[in-house]
């Protein structure tokens, strides 16, 4: 199981419980998903980050109340540009 961690690209998404918790779940088919968990009632800046050539790079930020699938998209346009350089 091993070659499978080094295949799968790392990521890490800090949000509220349940937003990480969908992330996290559709995220993982395609990559290592790690989570960090804020408070529920913290109106903190959430944030998706990827290990890209041994560093970890934010890939996006966003709000707690922002639509799951504009946070993918945005998650997807991103990385694909963040791993182009």
């Amino acid at each position: 199981m091993d070659w499978i961690e080094d295949i799968l690209q790392k990521i890490l998404v800090r949000a509220q419980p349940d937003l990480a918790r969908r992330l996290e779940e559709t995220l993982r088919r395609n990559y290592d998903v790690r989570t960090e968990i804020y408070e529920p009632d913290s109106k903190a800046i959430c944030e998706i980050e990827a290990r890209i050539k041994r560093s970890w790079i934010t890939i996006c930020m966003f709000a707690p109340d922002e639509n799951l699938k504009d946070i993918l998209t945005m998650f997807n346009v991103n990385l694909e540009i963040k791993s182009r350089r």
